[in-house]
C-alpha cells in the first residue's frame, strides 16, 4: 500500500508520537473535568429559579380557585360589578367608591367592557398587571447586577405570601400604584444607563406614556405620590448632583418633562371623574395623623403586616412545619426591610465612584428610589391615622418590591453575599410553595358567601321573576358577580337603632337606591353577618320567605329601595 492510498487517520497516527496523544487526551479529560467544576460551582446561583417556575406551575393549576376565592370577597368584587353596571347608573347618580378612589381600574373596565371575554379580562388583568410590574422591576435590577440578580428578583415577587397575592389580584387594593412604582424604577434606570443614547422622539414618548399612566393613578391614590412620584423625583435629583454631567443632566430634564405629563393626566382625570360623578367614598380624611397611642399599635401592625406580606403569617397557628417555616420567612422579611436605609447609606456614601459610570450612577439611582420608597412608606404608615387592624398591610405591599429589587442589587458584588440572599430566597419561595400546596388562599372563606349559594339565590329568584334584591355588604356584591348578573343585589346597612336600611357608603351606584316602580323585591339576611341582621319593622309583612343555605330570603311585593333611608 503506497502513500497516497493510505487514510487521514493512519497518517495522523503515525505523525504523533504515543506519549503526546496520551498527554493531549489527558489534558482534554482534565479540561473537561475543570469545565464541570467551573460549571457546578456557578450552578448554585441559580437554585432559586426552579422554586418560580414551581410556584407558577401551582398558581396557573390552581388559578380557577384563586380568582373565585378573591371574588368572595367584597371590597375585590366590586369593582367589576360597579364596571357592569356603571352605564346604567343615569345622568344624576354618583358612583361611590373605596376609601381612595381606583379611577384607573374603572377606566380599564369601561375601556375594555364592549370585548366579549371582558368578565374574563377582567378577573385575569390584575395579575398580568401583577406580572407585569414584576417583569419590570427583574429587568431593572438586570440592567444593573445581572441575570442572577434579576432571577433573585423575579423569584421574590413571584413567590407572593397569600395576603400578597390576595391585594394583588384586587383592582380596589392599590394594585396599580405597585405598578406605578416598577414601571417608574424601570424607567429611571432606563434615563440613567441610556438618556445620551436615546434618541429624543423616544425618550419623549416614554415620558408620555409613563407620565399619563402615572397620573392616572396618582389622581385617586396618595400612596403613588408618597411610594413612587417622591422617590423618583429624588433618585433624579440626587444622581444629577453627584455626577453633573450630560447623562445626568438629560435624565433631569426627561423627568421633568415627566412629571408636567403626569400633572396635566392627573388633572384631566380628576375633571373626568368629576363630570361622571365619580369619586371616593365621601366624608373620608386619608391626610388624618396619628394619636400618639395609636402610633405604637401602628408600629405594630407594620411589622405584623411586612411578616404575613412575606411568607410569614404565623399568628395564631399551631406549631409544625410550615408554621415554622412561616416564622423564619417572617424574621426574613422584617429584616429585609430593617436592613434598606443602610443599604441606601451605603450607596450613598460611595458617591464618588459614581461619577461618569452610567451602571453605578443607575445603581445608585435606583436603590435610592426604593429605599426613599420603603422610607417613606412606613413613616407615612406609621403616622398615619388609617390603620386600624391586620388589613392594613394593603398599605404596604411597595416594601416587598423594595426588598425584591435592593436586595440583590446589594449582593450581586460578592459570592458570600450572594449566598445569603439566595438562602434567604429559597426560604421564600418555599415558604410562599407551601401556602400553595396547602390551599391557604382558598381557605378559611366560611365568613363569605360560596358561589354555589349564589347560583341558588339566583335560580330561586329567576323561578319568581325576581331581579332586585339588597343584602349586607359582605354578600351583595359577591352574589350579584357569582350570579353573572342575572340577579343584581345592593349593599344595604340597618341604622336609626333598627328602625330603616340605610343604603352603605362606598362601593355603590346611588340609582341602586332609587325605587322602582310596579316590580318585587328581596331582602337578604345572612347571620355570618350582623349588617344585616333581620328585617327592619318599616318593611311590613313579606310575601314570602326563602331558605337558601345559611341565608334567608324574604320578598316584598313592591321595591325595597322606597324604604331606604339615604346613608
Amino acid at each position: 500500500m503506497n502513500q497516497s492510498s493510505r487514510s487521514l487517520a493512519e497518517l495522523v497516527s503515525d505523525a504523533t508520537p504515543t506519549g503526546e496523544l496520551a498527554r493531549g487526551t489527558t489534558a482534554r479529560s482534565r479540561g473537561a473535568g475543570l469545565e464541570m467544576l467551573r460549571s457546578a460551582r456557578s450552578g448554585w446561583r441559580w437554585a432559586a429559579l426552579p422554586f418560580g417556575v414551581l410556584y407558577l406551575v401551582l398558581l396557573a393549576a390552581r388559578l380557577r380557585g384563586v380568582i373565585a376565592t378573591t371574588n368572595l370577597d367584597a371590597d375585590a368584587v366590586s369593582a367589576p360589578v360597579i364596571g357592569e353596571l356603571f352605564g346604567g347608573a343615569g345622568p344624576h347618580a354618583s358612583v361611590v367608591l373605596g376609601t381612595f378612589g381606583w379611577y384607573s381600574a374603572l377606566l380599564f373596565e369601561l375601556a375594555t367592557k364592549w370585548l366579549p371575554a371582558h368578565r374574563e379580562i377582567w378577573e385575569v388583568g390584575p395579575y398580568a398587571m401583577a406580572l407585569a410590574g414584576a417583569a419590570l422591576t427583574a429587568w431593572s435590577v438586570w440592567q444593573l447586577a445581572g441575570r442572577w440578580a434579576a432571577s433573585i428578583t423575579a423569584v421574590l415577587l413571584i413567590c407572593a405570601a397569600p395576603d400578597t397575592l390576595h391585594l394583588l389580584l384586587s383592582m380596589t387594593q392599590h394594585a396599580p400604584t405597585w405598578f406605578c412604582c416598577a414601571l417608574l424604577a424601570a424607567f429611571l434606570v432606563l434615563l440613567e444607563r441610556r438618556a445620551s443614547t436615546t434618541r429624543p422622539l423616544v425618550l419623549v414618548v416614554l415620558a408620555v406614556v409613563v407620565g399619563t399612566i402615572v397620573g392616572v393613578n396618582a389622581a385617586a391614590d396618595l400612596l403613588l405620590t408618597i411610594a413612587g412620584l417622591v422617590p423618583f423625583v429624588l433618585a433624579a435629583v440626587v444622581s444629577y448632583l453627584l455626577a453633573r454631567d450630560p447623562d445626568s443632566t438629560r435624565a433631569l430634564q426627561v423627568t421633568v418633562l415627566m412629571l408636567v405629563v403626569v400633572g396635566i393626566s392627573w388633572g384631566i382625570t380628576d375633571a373626568a371623574m368629576s363630570a361622571w360623578n365619580v369619586g371616593p367614598q365621601p366624608g373620608l380624611d386619608n391626610t388624618s395623623l396619628a394619636g400618639v397611642a395609636q402610633i405604637g399599635t401602628n408600629f405594630r401592625l407594620w411589622w405584623q403586616s411586612i411578616a404575613s406580606l412575606g411568607n410569614g403569617d404565623y399568628f395564631g397557628r399551631a406549631l409544625s412545619f410550615s408554621s415554622g417555616l412561616a416564622v423564619v420567612c417572617a424574621g426574613l422579611s422584617i429584616a429585609a426591610v430593617v436592613l434598606l436605609p443602610g443599604i441606601g447609606w451605603h450607596e450613598l456614601r460611595r458617591r464618588a465612584t459614581a461619577k461618569g459610570l452610567p451602571a453605578l450612577r443607575g445603581r445608585l439611582a435606583i436603590v435610592v428610589f426604593w429605599c426613599s420608597s420603603a422610607i417613606l412608606l412606613t413613616l407615612a404608615f406609621l403616622l398615619s391615622g388609617l390603620p386600624l387592624d391586620r388589613h392594613a398591610d394593603r398599605y404596604l405591599v411597595g416594601l416587598i418590591y423594595a426588598v425584591a429589587a435592593v436586595i440583590p442589587v446589594f449582593a450581586a458584588r460578592r459570592s458570600l453575599t450572594q449566598a445569603v440572599a439566595l438562602l434567604g430566597a429559597c426560604v421564600f419561595a418555599l415558604g410562599g410553595i407551601t401556602s400553595m400546596l396547602q390551599g391557604v388562599y382558598t381557605r378559611n372563606t366560611e365568613r363569605f358567601p360560596p358561589t354555589s349559594l349564589a347560583h341558588q339565590i339566583a335560580s330561586v329568584a329567576a323561578t319568581h321573576d325576581l331581579r332586585y334584591g339588597y343584602a349586607g355588604y359582605w354578600d351583595a356584591a359577591p352574589i350579584t358577580w357569582a350570579a353573572h348578573l342575572r340577579v343584581q343585589v345592593y349593599p344595604v346597612s340597618i341604622c336609626d337603632q333598627g328602625a330603616h336600611l340605610c343604603r352603605f357608603d362606598l362601593h355603590v351606584i346611588t340609582s341602586w337606591y332609587r325605587p322602582r316602580p310596579a316590580i318585587r323585591s328581596f331582602l337578604l339576611v345572612d347571620p355570618a353577618h350582623p349588617l344585616v341582621s333581620a328585617p327592619t319593622p318599616d318593611l311590613g309583612a313579606p310575601t314570602a320567605i326563602y331558605h337558601i343555605g345559611r341565608i334567608a330570603m324574604y320578598v316584598y311585593p313592591y321595591d325595597v329601595a322606597s324604604k331606604i333611608a339615604p346613608s
